[in-house]
């Protein structure tokens, strides 16, 4: 099973960030500190009703994408810097623990913890998403996984395609600093045998 993480790649803390997912995993945390408003909303119902707000905290989770996404530009968008960041490519063998989200506009009968964890609106359906759920005992100052084998990282491409590419890449400074970002991450990279790519969009 691949799995993928966006990243942004804009500045050195950027770099550090993605330097520490190669050598140490990937971040955990609890849901309250993702985007959706209605993250962990339910319908209170006989089989739930002792689920409590504690009790969804003592999970750890860390978000991924399926390979739906890897061609999404709202993924590279929101995700990886407009485009000036990377995708993670994760082969991951046992899956026990990743749950894929189920897209619905309603939240009733969600009966268990994992079911509240794994649900979110349409709205949120380009992002295929996935979900590592612990309830192992992980500090938040080390809420750090190794969750698979990093197999791959794309690069993305922004303006790469245009034939005045060379004249926007020197009068944008941040795409500038990003090359040479991608640079010293290609350099930390092979030395862990990781593969890099630039990742071409397919149009429709």
């Amino acid at each position: 099973m691949k799995l993928y993480k966006f990243r942004p790649l804009g500045d050195k803390e950027h770099l550090k960030r993605i330097k520490d997912i190669i050598n140490k995993g990937f971040y955990c945390c609890d849901f309250l500190e993702f985007n959706d408003m209605n993250e962990g909303v339910y319908i209170i119902n006989p089989k739930n009703k002792n689920i409590d707000l504690s009790t969804k905290q003592k999970y750890k989770i860390c978000s991924f994408s399926g390979i739906n996404a890897l061609n999404s530009q709202l993924m590279w968008g929101h995700y990886a810097n407009t485009g000036m960041g990377v995708v993670i490519e994760i082969d991951v063998e046992n899956c026990s623990e990743i749950k894929q989200v189920r897209y619905n506009d309603s939240s009733d009968n969600l009966n268990t913890i994992k079911e509240i964890l794994t649900r979110k609106s349409k709205e949120w359906k380009y992002e295929d998403e996935y979900r590592y759920l612990t309830t192992k005992n992980i500090s938040q100052e080390k809420a750090k996984v190794k969750i698979g084998k990093i197999s791959k990282i794309y690069f993305g491409t922004p303006y790469k395609n245009l034939n005045n590419y060379e004249e926007i890449k020197e009068k944008h400074k941040s795409l500038k600093k990003y090359h040479k970002l991608q640079k010293q991450l290609r350099t930390f990279g092979s030395r862990n045998s990781i593969v890099f790519e630039d990742y071409e969009f397919k149009f429709k």
